[in-house]
């Protein structure tokens, strides 16, 4: 037994019993940490590396435990900022963030009762995927042509890679039937 994994088992247990606002600014401290160092030049021995959409990633995991007014602010606010560092028209990103909060939500009520391993990984694959085409219709209709689809694709992978790494930290523990569901 190494002496890491007393430290991670304690943190694992602060982390089950943390109340759904410490993790949701735990989740918003990530998105926006993410979010700064995509601001960062990208560019590897020429080669522009995507940056993936953390967004996208607050907005299925904060989804999958219902809706609620502080997640949709937070994903509003991360939606303007996207809009302003990639000079889409203001509220294009908020929209996809909502849009994708809203379907997480209503799938998950719908589909991950019992929250199975198939839902865990497949339904954030196909939500992230439909906000990526909600990016890619609003990019076109925005510009008046049809917008390429491979640098999407690329951060498509880049998003879903990341949410294999983080995709937990975004769970506000929030379980149907809770009394407090509705309070956040």
């Amino acid at each position: 037994m190494s002496r890491a994994q007393p430290r991670l088992t304690s943190l694992a247990r602060w982390w089950q019993s943390a109340r759904a606002r410490t993790r949701l600014a735990i989740g918003a401290a990530i998105v926006i940490a993410i979010g700064l160092a995509g601001l960062t030049p990208n560019v590897f021995f020429d080669l522009t590396l995507s940056w993936p959409y953390a967004a996208l990633i607050a907005a299925v995991g904060w989804g999958r435990s219902g809706l609620g007014f502080a997640p949709m602010i937070l994903l509003a606010l991360f939606g303007f900022a996207q809009d302003v560092t990639t000079s889409a028209p203001i509220g294009s990103f908020a929209l996809v963030n909502f849009l994708t909060f809203g379907a997480a939500s209503g799938l998950s009520q719908t589909f991950d009762i019992e929250r199975s391993p198939g839902m865990n990984y497949g339904l954030p694959l196909a939500l992230i995927g439909v906000g990526m085409v909600l990016v890619w219709l609003l990019a076109s209709f925005a510009s008046g042509h049809i917008v390429r689809v491979i640098p999407l694709i690329s951060v498509y992978l880049a998003t879903i890679f990341l949410h294999m790494l983080i995709g937990p930290l975004f769970d506000l523990g929030i379980r149907r039937g809770d009394p407090g569901g509705a309070t956040l």
